[in-house]
């Protein structure tokens, strides 16, 4: 099963699905389709099963049929490259020496708009142009160990979409060549240890093959590809996390591949359908609640949240149909249906709430929300994100992850999936264990005080525990940290950081112990409460530093922006931090008075945004609203 240490490929944020198909690194070199069978002509048919053809990943618009004939092919955010004259291609080619180039001119999906041509006009030269190339492909391809590897692996990696290209050109082509061909790609990808498992690069995997099998009539392969799919869902492989739990979450831990998981299940439907091998109805329950899953990840703004590695994006984009929940956040609550609840756990590992989904005491675009991660470790493409907090109010985000720029760039996307990038609690020193799971110990959700708690031992030598407390009218958060060393020596005294990662908008300066973000009418005050047994230490502001990397925000692929990252330390063997996070419109300031409680707890009485919040936090760490 591969795993988030796999390497991972993209080509571009674009509105092509491209960049959420970048496949796995092999690390040994396949055998590879078999050599084809002699060249024989092709007759426009009537496929006996239409649903086969999934299409072409958005590189048959790129690549329309006039430009695939003058010999061209192009990826996204690259320029055009002459390959082929006729329908003689060179398949050594590699003109940016990068493998995502390489990976998608050997899917041969950039035929798509030679096809789609011919099924459109009936243009027979553009269908012979496609089949011709088709065949020197697999004629120039065979016994790929003799090529350097990061062939072999271009040829690896694009199988599964250069075999819906194949099935794709079924449709209107016949010989016995390509069906032999789509046989051969189809058993190789029948091969168990060429099976990726339960995520969306195992879900194409095992829709292709299925239509696959369904178009050449081979049973054994259309079945093994949807046991395969049935099993991502309800019995993964290997002890795995299901794509899609029964809860509704999906298991990629993050929001952008939710979202592409959903169209991509979606998709797979529709062929098992007309295959004639429908899905049990617990899978079309937990895509439904999947809906819900991408609901509570959009923000009151519209906004769809960069958790894990997610671009941001839209919620008016989603692709949305019916009158679910997902049309009622893509149009602000003007359409569809909001989730049954107002906050939810869910068990994958997210805590997600906000004050409302829009009604007669505040509008949809007024309403606060707020997330937080806990659960497994990192996996698929999740980040070192447990006990991040994001957080919308006023009309505005406050608190939001770094992002996400692509797979280009090592050292730039390990910083992003690092703790340092999220609004979190880390440890200077101590080593990350990036496979550790959080808890979530504890949960209660009412109107305008959402309280939950998180703990881990994710950093080497230490307990962390976080409480929090989501509040409304006045919309704020309070959170209460603690870190303990586990063992005496090295791992004792180190420093501790609450990070609090702000949009680009933003300006931030330090204010004593705390902190003042401020982005056009809108203040946030970091308020420090001064906790027994814990030294206060000042405030600091990082916006775009290189050395070590700080204060950064990725929105889409290959693009870093500043934004202001507000550092609240401390240190000891022991450290509990109190910290309110109070957003107000306009200079106001917010009033704060605190008195000691028995045990070490603190009672808090603040007044800001024409409202009060008094409450209090035990001295085992939980957080109460009192009024």
């Amino acid at each position: 099963m591969l795993t988030s240490r796999g390497r991972l490929y993209g080509a571009g944020n674009t509105a092509l699905t491209l960049p959420l198909l970048a496949c796995c690194g092999l690390t040994s070199a396949p055998d590879g389709p078999a050599a084809p069978a002699a060249r024989k002509p092709a007759a426009a048919r009537t496929a006996p099963y239409k649903g086969m053809c999934i299409g072409f990943n958005g590189l048959n618009r790129l690549n329309p049929a006039a430009e695939v004939r003058a010999g061209r092919f192009r990826v996204p955010g690259a320029a055009p490259v002459r390959v082929a004259a006729g329908t003689r291609v060179d398949w050594s080619l590699d003109p940016y020496g990068d493998r995502t180039w390489q990976l998608w001119f050997h899917s041969l999906e950039w035929l798509g708009g030679l096809i789609g041509a011919y099924a459109r006009t009936g243009d027979r030269a553009a269908l012979d142009t496609a089949t011709g190339i088709a065949r020197d492909w697999l004629a120039g391809n065979d016994r790929p160990g003799r090529f350097r590897a990061d062939r072999r692996q271009a040829i690896a990696e694009a199988t599964k979409f250069r075999l819906a290209t194949l099935v794709c050109l079924r449709e209107y082509a016949t010989g016995r060549w390509l069906d032999d061909a789509i046989a051969e790609h189809a058993r190789w990808l029948a091969r168990p240890e060429h099976y990726s498992g339960p995520w969306n690069h195992g879900t194409d995997e095992s829709m292709i093959l299925m239509a696959a099998g369904c178009a050449i009539g081979r049973d054994d392969l259309a079945a093994l590809g949807r046991n395969r799919l049935l099993a991502a869902i309800l019995d993964p492989p290997d002890g795995g996390l299901p794509a899609v739990d029964a809860d509704g979450a999906g298991n990629e831990q993050s929001a952008h591949y939710a979202v592409y998981n959903r169209s991509r299940w979606r998709l797979a439907l529709r062929v098992m359908r007309g295959c004639g091998r429908p899905a049990p109805p617990e899978i079309g329950r937990r895509l439904a609640l999947l809906d819900e899953f991408i609901a509570f990840q959009t923000t009151p703004g519209g906004d769809l949240l960069q958790i894990g590695e997610s671009f941001a994006g839209r919620a008016s984009t989603l692709g949305s149909s019916g009158d679910g929940p997902l049309e009622y956040v893509a149009t602000q609550g003007r359409k569809g249906t909001p989730p049954a609840d107002r906050a939810r756990v869910y068990r994958a590992g997210y805590v997600m709430g906000r004050s409302g989904w829009g009604g007669r005491s505040r509008a949809y675009a007024d309403e606060m929300s707020y997330t937080a991660r806990f659960g497994p470790g990192r996996y698929a493409h999740g980040q070192d994100d447990h006990m991040e907090l994001t957080f919308h109010a006023l009309g505005r985000d406050i608190l939001v992850p770094s992002g996400h720029i692509g797979y280009s760039d090592k050292p730039w996307r390990a910083w992003l999936a690092s703790p340092e990038a999220h609004s979190t609690l880390v440890v200077r020193g101590a080593p990350f264990r990036e496979d550790a799971a959080t808890a979530l110990t504890g949960h209660r959700f009412r109107h305008g005080a959402d309280t939950f708690r998180l703990s881990d031992t994710a950093f080497t030598g230490t307990s962390r525990t976080r409480s929090v407390l989501a509040a409304s009218d006045p919309d704020a958060l309070v959170v209460l940290d603690s870190v303990d060393s586990t063992t005496p020596g090295p791992a004792a005294g180190h420093p501790v950081e609450q990070l609090w990662h702000l949009p680009a908008a933003f300006t931030a300066v330090p204010d004593g112990t705390g902190a003042v973000a401020a982005a056009g009418r809108l203040r946030v005050h970091f308020l420090r409460i001064p906790l027994p047994g814990t030294a206060v230490l000042p405030a600091r502001v990082v916006r775009g530093s290189l050395s070590p990397p700080q204060g950064w925000i990725a929105p889409a692929e290959r693009t870093m922006v500043p934004a202001p990252v507000v550092s609240l330390p401390a240190q000891g063997p022991h450290v509990r931090m109190l910290t309110l996070i109070a957003p107000v419109r306009g200079t106001e300031r917010p009033s704060v008075r605190t008195r000691s409680l028995p045990g070490g707890g603190v009672h808090v009485e603040a007044a800001f945004s024409r409202h009060a919040l008094v409450f209090e936090t035990a001295a085992d760490g939980t957080l109460r609203r009192l009024r």
